[in-house]
């Protein structure tokens, strides 16, 4: 079983503390880093909803997060410097079993929202990290934690 924690840390470009992922003690950008080093995941920051400017993308984040369903894809890192869904969004296929959440795959989402934007098109055409492996967590430490970074609006 993995261990995921939410602490506040600063990131490479948010020199503003801020709620930070970590898997098994490392910060889920450079865990993605470490993977990957030439993709550009060092700095990616979760997807705070606080931090979300238009409330459909907010709205859409939380509903993934607190969905009944057994599966959804959860927005998880964004790009800080815009803080949105349109820019660099990493995604999870979210399994929910029992007492166990699983990350079955993390991957970089490259669906095309359209003009207007869909939101509910994010995560429909994903590019799959292969090299990430599945990630299986406590589901109430799972909910518990990411509570900071998923919070519901006022």
């Amino acid at each position: 079983m993995n261990e995921l924690s939410v602490e506040m840390q600063r990131s490479k470009y948010v020199d503003l503390e801020h709620p930070v992922i970590l898997i098994d003690g490392t910060p889920l950008d450079l865990y993605l880093n470490n993977l990957y080093p030439d993709n550009l995941y060092l700095g990616l920051i979760p997807t705070i909803t606080d931090w979300i400017g238009l409330k459909e993308e907010t709205e859409l984040v939380l509903d993934r997060f607190y969905s009944d369903h057994e599966k959804v894809i959860l927005p998880i890192l964004m790009c800080p410097d815009d803080c949105d869904l349109i820019c660099t969004i990493v995604v999870a296929e979210v399994i929910k079993k029992d007492n166990q959440v699983l990350w079955n795959r993390l991957g970089v989402d490259l669906s095309k929202l359209g003009i207007p934007y869909n939101y509910e098109l994010v995560g429909t055409e994903v590019d799959w990290l292969n090299l990430v492996p599945k990630m299986k967590f406590d589901r109430n430490n799972y909910i518990e934690n990411l509570k900071t970074v998923y919070k519901r609006l006022g």
